[in-house]
């Protein structure tokens, strides 16, 4: 049974996700194809993908709302993460045969064979002398090898990651909020339904408008209904062992670009993030504490995920609108589209603050580069959070 469970999270928080986020990966620049990036992907269309599909089996089923959802859900997963592996599978068989092996070198067969491993299954593309020296290279992105002492340091961030999770699981902290989040998650498991049931007195009402468009704890039902887990332990062991590294993934994109050629000091970065995480707990309101001690609640993933992906990507936007190669990837607009369209899940606060962080980035980068086509560019990425406003004020109509 304990066996069954496991796999069942391995294949709906690692695996279906992964194979979501190979779709992405396609149009992604070669520099960014890596695992991080995919999985991040796989997520943010994970998530919207369950926005779409499960408002409007909230909205227009009385009865067996969440079952409903539970099962389309899955299906349009698995779908998507086929979709995935065969994309990714139809483009390896592409390169495989541009690649003639009997008319090659030993060295250039070795440098093939790697390009391949790469592209069945994406990871770090570091910078080598070549692409230092050729000027049509993009390079920005690229990593250079780690010395001796850069392992040191990254074994040494990798010890305080280890180090919170085990304080996340060990020391969890319990608070008001859980008596209606995860009580909502756990009536979703239980009962098949979603914001129907008022978590404080268990007796049924209207849906509950306030949270009923913010199904992150319905996505967290349906990962708690899929491996048999209760919803309890989903959201406060499971979910931080997910959701805290996921946040370290994006703060590692933004060092990459932040630090550009100087990517040595990429693990002291990621040593001083975690270090503030740790400390930074000078308020209840503060976002470390949120991270550290509410992780699975959709206030603490909108200010420790979307907002600092936000930054990530308008900060590759920016590194693409003003670099010396100029150029203009539709790649970050897309996954930032995906942002936009997914901040809703975890608060409706979330759509008016993630929007209004984008629009203010662009009219920064407007103003420097003054490239008017960014107004047409935000506003199309704008439009997921103007549908989401229009549903909630047509329901409280």
């Amino acid at each position: 049974m304990i066996v069954l469970e496991i796999c069942s999270l391995i294949l709906w928080l690692f695996l279906v996700p992964f194979c979501m986020g190979l779709i992405i990966c396609r149009i992604l620049p070669p520099s960014k194809q890596t695992l991080g990036i995919t999985f991040l992907s796989g997520y943010l269309l994970m998530f919207v993908v369950f926005e779409v599909i499960s408002i409007p089996c909230m909205i227009n089923l009385q009865y067996g709302s969440f079952t409903t959802c539970n099962a389309i859900f899955a299906c349009v997963s698995g779908l998507l993460a086929m979709a995935g592996i065969v994309t990714n599978i139809i483009y390896v068989l592409k390169k495989i045969k541009g690649i003639s092996i009997g008319t090659i070198s030993d060295a250039s067969k070795l440098e093939a064979t790697k390009e391949i491993g790469l592209l069945v299954f994406p990871g770090e593309l570091h910078a080598g002398a070549e692409d230092m020296m050729n000027p049509r290279r993009d390079i920005a992105g690229m990593r250079k090898a780690y010395s001796k002492e850069d392992a040191l340091y990254w074994c040494l961030f990798a010890l305080i990651l280890l180090f919170q999770l085990f304080m996340a699981v060990t020391r969890a902290s319990f608070d008001g909020d859980d008596a209606y989040y995860v009580t909502e998650s756990l009536l979703a498991q239980q009962q098949d339904v979603m914001n129907t049931v008022l978590p404080y007195t268990g007796t049924s009402t209207s849906l509950d408008l306030r949270h009923a468009l913010a199904v992150f704890t319905m996505w967290i039902a349906f990962i708690a209904k899929m491996s048999g887990i209760h919803a309890t332990i989903v959201s406060h062991t499971i979910m931080p062992l997910l959701l805290i590294p996921m946040t370290y993934l994006i703060y590692l994109e933004i060092g990459r670009i932040l630090l550009h050629r100087r990517q040595e000091l990429l693990p002291i970065f990621m040593i001083i993030m975690s270090l503030i995480q740790m400390f930074g707990n000078v308020s209840i309101y503060t976002t470390e504490t949120f991270f550290m001690t509410r992780t699975w609640q959709g206030k603490s993933m909108m200010g420790s995920f979307v907002i600092p992906l936000i930054i990530w990507l308008m900060l590759w936007i920016a590194d693409d609108e003003t670099g010396t190669l100029s150029q203009k990837r539709t790649a970050p607009w897309i996954l930032l589209g995906l942002t936009t369209a997914s901040a809703g899940i975890f608060t409706s606060m979330g759509v008016i603050l993630g929007t209004g962080l984008l629009c203010l980035i662009a009219l920064v980068l407007l103003i420097y580069t003054r490239h008017f086509k960014l107004i047409l560019k935000t506003f199309l990425v704008c439009i997921p959070s103007g549908i989401y406003l229009l549903i909630y004020l047509f329901l409280h109509v």
